[in-house]
This record gives structure tokens, C-alpha cells and sequence, in this order.
């Protein structure tokens, strides 16, 4: 016991950084300012819109970047097959009978 007969007892030193009761049963006041806080989770929340909003474009975007490439394979499909029927037509085969 002679240890703790002496000096600051371990069990003070972690209550030292608790706030300090106040008598009478009168609310403590805040630790943090409320209204920074606020000010803060209302920022944090139109960053939260701002992201999703953007994350929308972006898919639209590439929603629609998909639909116009299909549209252009597609083209380009039509495109070769009638070159191919022209030439075909005008006797141009490559698959011709050899005599």
C-alpha cells in the first residue's frame, strides 16, 4: 500500500480529463460547439448530392455511350453486308465457280 500513500492515485489521472460535475443538478455545458456541428453534417450532406448527382450523369452517360455504340456495330454490320450483296449483284464474288 505504501505505493498509493503517495503521489496521484492511477485511478485520478484518467478522471482528470472527464468534465467537472456541477452542482445543483444545472446542465453542463457542451463540450463541442452545436452549431459548427450542424454546419458541418449540413456540408457533409450536400457533398453526399453532389456525388450522387454526378454518379448519375456518369451512368446515363455511359448508358447511352453503350446504346450508341451498339447502334454503330449494328451500322457498320448493314453497311458491310450490302457492300457484299452489291458486289454479288454486280458479279464481283470472291466464292465464284472455277472452271
Amino acid at each position: 500500500m505504501g505505493e498509493f500513500d503517495r503521489g496521484v492515485k492511477p485511478g485520478n489521472a484518467y478522471l482528470s480529463d472527464l468534465p467537472r460535475i456541477v452542482d445543483g443538478g444545472i446542465k453542463a455545458p457542451e463540450l463541442y460547439d452545436r452549431g459548427r456541428l450542424n454546419k458541418l453534417e449540413d456540408e457533409a450532406e450536400k457533398l453526399r448530392q453532389v456525388i450522387e448527382d454526378k454518379q448519375a450523369r456518369k451512368r446515363r452517360g455511359l448508358k447511352e455511350w453503350a446504346k450508341l455504340s451498339r447502334e454503330s456495330e449494328t451500322a457498320s454490320f448493314r453497311a458491310q453486308l450490302a457492300d457484299e450483296n452489291v458486289r454479288a449483284l454486280a458479279g464481283e464474288s470472291d466464292g465464284g465457280a472455277a472452271f
